[in-house]
């Protein structure tokens, strides 16, 4: 399994916006569901919570751990928005 990653998206995209990161902290690294299924053993998932130009907040996360294929498909997600 790979180390973790040092560092987040350069940007990405919320509700049809192009948002770019100016800080960010993480990522912490979750492994998969182990006790549902084998396949889970290798899966990970890693979050980060990150600030936009414009000060929002968002809690972003890659299926995977970036490298390897078998650890999930290395897109990138939103788990949340700060208020």
């Amino acid at each position: 399994m790979a180390l973790l990653p040092d560092q987040p998206p350069a940007s990405f995209t919320w509700r049809g916006v192009r948002r770019r990161v100016r800080c960010a902290d993480g990522p912490e690294r979750v492994f998969g569901e182990w006790w549902k299924a084998d396949a889970e053993l290798a899966r990970s998932r890693d979050y980060f919570q990150v600030e936009d130009e414009g000060g929002e907040r968002y809690w972003i996360f890659r299926d995977g751990d970036g490298e390897d294929a078998a650890t999930g498909s290395q897109r990138w997600f939103m788990a949340g928005v700060f208020g």
